[in-house]
């Protein structure tokens, strides 16, 4: 591509920075080598491509919508050949599953997908472990993917073409991680907090009572309750005696 188109497509785009340029170009120069699989792309479109990764590297934001439009491709079209542009040329990011989960917004996820990808390893050759890289986009993006698919968690489509893989070694791997992961979801089930009304109030309610019933005067069995007229007429009795008795004295 001549320079001054070069230059008159970062233009459009918002972008001025002499940096920003020269790591475009250089990614025009590897695409030449390393993105041969790319034949449905025209120049220009490879060139907006090339900037925008530039753009994306050096945080400079873009009108994405823009961005594609003069791409001269459809969304999904672009977005498909940026992420597998980013992986040839080896500039993807390595996203962790939780960070991709908190991204497609599906954190409950990881531990099931964390599993499926161990089990996955544990299943591959000696020869054939040294040669995979597990924090790959494909493998972390499929073992998310299919741990929301084995939860029922809906999740967005898009994440599928995020990888920059076609889609049916997407849907292969994805295959494979569920064989080997098809317990994953049943097992380590939560166990729910308990609904039960605790008893510690009944308890309280018991202590005061209990409480209550000591400060009461005790009635010993061997002394039962009179009646109250009974007990007036003992006590005037009593009087009666003993004023008879003073008399006696008296005298």
């Amino acid at each position: 591509m001549e320079k001054g188109m070069f230059s008159k497509l970062a233009s459009k785009m918002g972008i001025t920075s002499t940096k920003i340029l020269n790591q475009a170009e250089e990614y025009v120069r590897l695409c030449q080598v390393k993105c041969t699989g790319l034949r449905n792309l025209t120049v220009t479109s490879k060139a907006v491509i090339c900037l925008d990764l530039a753009a994306t590297v050096m945080r400079f934001p873009l009108d994405k919508e823009y961005v594609v439009k003069l791409s001269g491709l459809n969304k999904k079209a672009y977005q498909s050949n940026l992420k597998s542009m980013e992986c040839m040329l080896g500039l993807e990011s390595n996203l962790g599953l939780r960070d991709l989960a908190v991204q497609y917004g599906c954190t409950m996820a990881v531990k099931a997908a964390a599993t499926m990808l161990r089990r996955y390893e544990e299943s591959l050759p000696e020869a054939q472990k040294q040669d995979v890289d597990l924090s790959k986009p494909l493998f972390t993006t499929a073992a998310l993917f299919t741990a929301c698919k084995c939860m029922k968690i809906k999740v967005d489509r898009k994440m599928a073409a995020s990888t920059g893989a076609k889609r049916g070694i997407f849907d292969r791997l994805c295959t494979q991680l569920q064989k080997l992961g098809q317990d994953v979801c049943s097992e380590g089930t939560p166990i729910k907090p308990s609904k039960t009304p605790q008893k510690r109030p009944k308890a309280l309610q018991e202590d005061f009572e209990q409480e209550e019933q000591e400060d009461e005067p005790s009635v010993s069995p061997k002394q039962p309750k009179c009646d109250p007229e009974a007990c007036v007429k003992v006590d005037y009795e009593e009087w009666k005696r003993r004023i008879l008795e003073n008399a006696l004295k008296a005298k």
